[in-house]
C-alpha cells in the first residue's frame, strides 16, 4: 500500500508546481507592468524636456532602466562630417566623443538603418573592443537601434549594454524600436527649438542694432536742435553742454578750448554750481584732467578724483565745489585736438563706459558747433544753422524707409518657420543697414566737398533690382506707381554707392512733387557709347524761378519734405562720374531727368 506524503513534506506535487508557475506569472507581470510605467513616465517626459543635453540623459536612463540594462548610449548623426558623436561623462566633465558612419556596431547601424541585437559581442566583426581596453569594461550583450525622424531618416541610434539576465530578446528589440521612434521625434523638436531660440537671438540683436542706431540719431537731433538756436559758437556751446549734462546725467560740465599759441587751457563755457568761476579759469597746457586730455588726445574716466594725480584739488578748494568723479574727452578737429569737454559728479554713481560713448558723440557735435560758430563769425552766414536743421531733418526721413523696412522684415523674421526664407529676410535687412551707413558717408563727404570714388563693375538691372523694394516702399507712401524698364542690362563701372544715391535722390525728388499720387519710371538704355537714365514722372513741373538754380545746395520750391540737398548731390556725383544730367519740364506737366555717363570710368 502507497503511503501518502505529510502535508508538512517537501513542495513537490502539482499544487506547489500550481504554487511555483502562480508567483513566476505574477512576477512577469509586475515586471511588465513596471515596463509600462516607465514607458508612461518617459513619453510624459518626452513632451516636457526642450534642452538637448538634459533630454538625452533622461532618455539614457530611462531606456537602460526599461532595456533592464547595465548601461545606454545614444549617438547623434552629422551628416556634414558623415559621424555620430555622442557626450560622455569624464569626471566632473563632458567629453564628447565621435565615431565615423559605418564603423562599429552603432557605426554601422547608424548607416544601414537596421537594428542588431548581439549575444556575445566579442563574436561580431563589427564591435570595436578597443573602448574596453581602454574603461576596463567588458561588454557582453548588445542590442542597437536607429532612431528615426519624422520623415523616416536616420537621426542617430540607441545602444544598451549587458542585459542584467540572459540576453536581449526580440520583445526588448520591439520595445527599443518603439521607444528610439518616441525620442528621435523629442530629439527633433528640441532641436528645432534650438534653432528658433538661435533665429530670436539674431532677431533681438538686429532690434537692439535698430535700436542703438534710432538712440544716436534721437541724440544727435537734441544736440543738433539746441545749437541751432544759437548765435554764436559760445552760444551753442552753451545750449549744448545744457543738453549734454541732462542726457549724462551729471552735476556740472565744462568745455575747455586751447588758446591760439597753444600754451594755454581756457574754459570758454562752463554750466552748473560755480560755473563762473570756473569760465575764469586759465590753466597752462598739460595741467589738469582736462589738460592731460588735450595733451594725449584720449580719453580719461576718473571714478575717485581725491587719489587721481592728474586732478587739481586746490582749484577745487578755492573755488568751493567738491568733485568726486570727472569724466573727460577730447575735441578734434581736422585731426587736430583743440580743446576737452569734462563732466564731473555722475548723479547717482559714477560714470562708466557707456558714458564715455555718449561723451564722445557730445564731442563731436561740440567740434561742429565750435567750428560752425568761427565760420559764422568770420563770413556773417546767420542762414547757416537753419540750413544745416533742415538737412538733419531730411536725413532723418532718409533714414525713415530703410528704418521702416527693416522693421517689417524683423516681423516677418520672427514668425517664419522656413529657414531659407528667414535668411533672404535677413539679407534684405543687412543691406538696408549697409544703406543707411553709406548714405550717412555720402552726406558728410558732401558736406566736406570731398570727391572719392570707389570704382567697380555694376550690372544696371541687378542694381535696379536690388533697389525696387526700397523705391516701392518711398513712392507707396503717396500713393505713386514704379515702372522700371531697362533695355541695357549691361556693365558700367561706377562707383555703386554713389550710384545708388543718385537714383534715390531722384526718385525721392518725384515723391515729393508727387504727393496726391501719379506716376514714375526709370529707364536705362545705351546711347551714343553711354549708359542712359532716364527718371520721368507725371506730376505739375518744375518751377520756373528755380530751373537755373535747381542743382545749387538748399534750392527747393517749398515742398514739406524739401531740404535742398538731394538734387545738389545728384548733380556732384554726376560730375564725378564725368557724366551729364539733363532736365525737362515741359509747359503740359511733368518732369524728366536724363543722367548720362561713360560705360567705363577710369580711377583718377
Amino acid at each position: 500500500m502507497t503511503k501518502e506524503k505529510s502535508p508538512t513534506g517537501p513542495a513537490t506535487g502539482p499544487v506547489a508546481k500550481s504554487r511555483q508557475s502562480l508567483a513566476e506569472v505574477r512576477a512577469a507581470l509586475q515586471r511588465e507592468e513596471s515596463r509600462v510605467a516607465a514607458m508612461m513616465e518617459l513619453g510624459r517626459s518626452l513632451t516636457a524636456v526642450t534642452d538637448l543635453d538634459a533630454l538625452l540623459h533622461l532618455v539614457v536612463e530611462k531606456i537602460t532602466e526599461l532595456m533592464e540594462a547595465d548601461r545606454t548610449s545614444i549617438f547623434l548623426l552629422d551628416e556634414q562630417r558623415s559621424e555620430i558623436w555622442s557626450k560622455v561623462a569624464e569626471g566632473d566633465d563632458m567629453k564628447e566623443i565621435r565615431v565615423p558612419l559605418g564603423k562599429g556596431i552603432c557605426g554601422w547601424v547608424a548607416e544601414t538603418g537596421k537594428t542588431i541585437n548581439i549575444k556575445d559581442a566579442y563574436q561580431d566583426d563589427r564591435f570595436n573592443p578597443a573602448v574596453d581596453r581602454d574603461t576596463g569594461y567588458r561588454t557582453t550583450s548588445l542590442l542597437c537601434a536607429p532612431m528615426r525622424g519624422k520623415q523616416g531618416q536616420v537621426l542617430g541610434v540607441i545602444e544598451s549594454m549587458n542585459k542584467h539576465q540572459g540576453h536581449f530578446s526580440a520583445e526588448d528589440e520591439r520595445l527599443l524600436e518603439a521607444v528610439s521612434s518616441q525620442a528621435a521625434v523629442a530629439i527633433e523638436n528640441a532641436q528645432l527649438v534650438l534653432g528658433i531660440l538661435a533665429k530670436n537671438i539674431e532677431l533681438v540683436e538686429a532690434q537692439e542694432m535698430l535700436a542703438r542706431k534710432v538712440a544716436e540719431l534721437d541724440v544727435l537731433f537734441q544736440l543738433e536742435k539746441e545749437i541751432s538756436w544759437g548765435l554764436n559758437a559760445d552760444e551753442m556751446l552753451h545750449r549744448l553742454l545744457i543738453k549734454a549734462m541732462e542726457l549724462v546725467e551729471c552735476e556740472a560740465g565744462s568745455v575747455a578750448l586751447l588758446a591760439e599759441d597753444g600754451e594755454e587751457l581756457r574754459f570758454s563755457v562752463a554750466v552748473g554750481e560755480k560755473a563762473e568761476e570756473v569760465r575764469k579759469l586759465r590753466l597752462p597746457g598739460g595741467t589738469g584732467v582736462a589738460g592731460w586730455v588735450v595733451q594725449h588726445g584720449q580719453s580719461a574716466l576718473v571714478v575717485d578724483a581725491s587719489k587721481d594725480a592728474r586732478h587739481l584739488g586746490e582749484i577745487e578748494r578755492e573755488i568751493g565745489f567738491s568733485v568726486s568723479d570727472i569724466l573727460a574727452v577730447p575735441l578734434v578737429a581736422a585731426g587736430e585736438v583743440i580743446g576737452a569737454v569734462e563732466f564731473l559728479n555722475k548723479k547717482g554713481g559714477t560714470f562708466d563706459a557707456n558714458d564715455e560713448k555718449l561723451a564722445t558723440v557730445i564731442a563731436g557735435q561740440a567740434v561742429a558747433a565750435i567750428e560752425t560758430g568761427r565760420r559764422r563769425e568770420a563770413s556773417d552766414k546767420e542762414n547757416r544753422l537753419s540750413a544745416i536743421g533742415q538737412a538733419l531733418s531730411g536725413v532723418i526721413h532718409d533714414f525713415r524707409t530703410p528704418m521702416t523696412i527693416i522693421s517689417g522684415y524683423v516681423q516677418l523674421m520672427a514668425m517664419e518657420d522656413d529657414e531659407a526664407v528667414r535668411d533672404e529676410q535677413s539679407e534684405t535687412v543687412l543691406k538696408q543697414f549697409d544703406f543707411i551707413n553709406d548714405m550717412t558717408k555720402e552726406l558728410l563727404a558732401f558736406a566736406r566737398g570731398e570727391s572719392s570714388l570707389l570704382l567697380r563693375q555694376v550690372f544696371t538691372d541687378r542694381l535696379l533690382g536690388e533697389m525696387k523694394d526700397l523705391l516701392q516702399k518711398e513712392l507707396e507712401a503717396v500713393g505713386v506707381k514704379l515702372e522700371v524698364n531697362d533695355t541695357y542690362c549691361g556693365p558700367l563701372r561706377v562707383d555703386e554707392s554713389k550710384l545708388r544715391r543718385l537714383i534715390y535722390n531722384i526718385t525721392r525728388n518725384a515723391r515729393q512733387a508727387l504727393a496726391q499720387g501719379g506716376e514714375f519710371s526709370i529707364s536705362v538704355e545705351e546711347k551714343d557709347g553711354q549708359v542712359q537714365f532716364e527718371f520721368a514722372d507725371n506730376g505739375p513741373g518744375i518751377p520756373l524761378e528755380i530751373r537755373k538754380n535747381l542743382f545749387e545746395s538748399f534750392v527747393t520750391s517749398g515742398k514739406a519734405e524739401g531740404t535742398g540737398l538731394g538734387l545738389a548731390m545728384v548733380k556732384k556725383i554726376v560730375d564725378e562720374h564725368q557724366g551729364s544730367i539733363v532736365v525737362e519740364s515741359p509747359e503740359g506737366g511733368g518732369a524728366r531727368f536724363l543722367v548720362s555717363l561713360p560705360k567705363r570710368l577710369e580711377s583718377s
